[in-house]
């Protein structure tokens, strides 16, 4: 067994003993597919100390199987809202805010190293010795670390959105990158905005603006029309967190060689009009790396297509988990 850093769990939040109760949102209109009704199992708020800071998080399901959900920059665990109560029929599932973000509190330094940690204590929290890992964006890296760095307790990986290669691209050489691929110019968008505050009111204001919604969903969705308010809202949640700053500052000089290395099991789900993580550096990426065994392209979608696309997003995630456990 393999554990990085110090971790307490504990079943509180901000200093008061409490057990909150959080169910998912119902799985809305899927515009491909159709996503068909689905009963949601109740998902637990728990927090997590893991060294010295707090890490929210949410359970659902049950079962030695478990499936840790890592979100991207400018996201939340609320961006897994319609994979959550599709998994966790057959699976114990674990959807975190990373060190920063969400209802978790920033860390004393934003490191790839500390959210492998948040990972890794995670594990342990749930009392087994592997897990499977689902990132998406930058949650992507997190996941191919995690298998990088704990191969012995990572089982499977599945990779939504990403590896976002041409975006660590763009620190290195942003003027070269982007001649290659202008649509790239999309991270800017997010960078400049995830990190931007936004009041509840002026949330709940932008959901219900029809326009409000397809401007902030442009640089994401290419059919911002089949985002329901609700599904929305669970991507507004994200915004404003105060570790995106100091997450992006790790994007230079960042060191993507361990993610090269996986030797893990990986799915990997693109958009095939993702202009953050483009359908195309997900196949280099697969074909430069053995452990794909798999890439799914899904038609007409975006950057986020766990809620463009829920349906065959959650099937195909779902479907590769499925397998038993490789042995070591």
């Amino acid at each position: 067994m393999t554990f990085i850093g110090e971790v307490t769990f504990r079943s509180v939040g901000r200093g008061q003993d409490y057990r909150q109760r959080e169910t998912g949102s119902r799985v809305g209109r899927d515009s491909i597919l159709g996503v068909e009704s689905v009963s949601e199992p109740e998902a637990e708020r728990r927090d997590l100390v893991v060294n010295g800071r707090r890490v929210a998080f949410v359970q659902a399901g049950d079962g030695e199987r478990v499936c840790v959900l890592v979100h991207g920059l400018g996201g939340c665990r609320r961006h897994w809202a319609a994979t959550i109560p599709a998994l966790a029929r057959t699976r114990r599932v674990v959807a975190v805010d990373l060190p920063g973000f969400g209802d978790s509190e920033k860390p004393r330094a934003s490191t790839i190293g500390n959210a492998v940690a948040v990972i890794d204590a995670l594990r342990v929290s749930c009392g087994v010795e592997r897990i499977d890992v689902v990132g998406h964006s930058l949650g992507t890296l997190v996941a191919c670390e995690a298998a990088a760095r704990l191969p012995q307790t990572v089982d499977r990986v599945v990779l939504a959105g990403g590896p976002i290669t041409s975006v660590l691209a763009l620190f290195d050489a942003p003027i070269a990158t982007l001649r290659r691929d202008p649509g790239l110019a999309n991270f800017f968008v997010e960078a400049a905005t995830a990190g931007l505050p936004l009041p509840a009111a002026i949330q709940a204001l932008i959901t219900r603006t029809p326009w409000a919604r397809k401007l902030a969903l442009a640089p994401y969705v290419p059919h911002p029309d089949d985002i329901s308010e609700e599904m929305f809202g669970h991507f507004l949640a994200g915004v404003g967190a105060p570790g995106t700053l100091s997450t992006l500052r790790q994007g230079f000089g960042y060191d993507f060689t361990a993610a090269l290395t996986l030797t893990r099991p990986t799915l990997l789900i693109g958009g095939e009009l993702d202009r953050i993580a483009p359908a195309s550096d997900l196949r280099r990426f697969a074909a430069a790396n053995p452990a794909v065994q798999r890439v799914e392209i899904l038609p007409g979608t975006g950057h986020l297509p766990m809620l463009e696309r829920p349906t065959p997003f959650n099937r195909l995630v779902a479907e590769f988990l499925s397998f038993a456990p490789e042995s070591r």
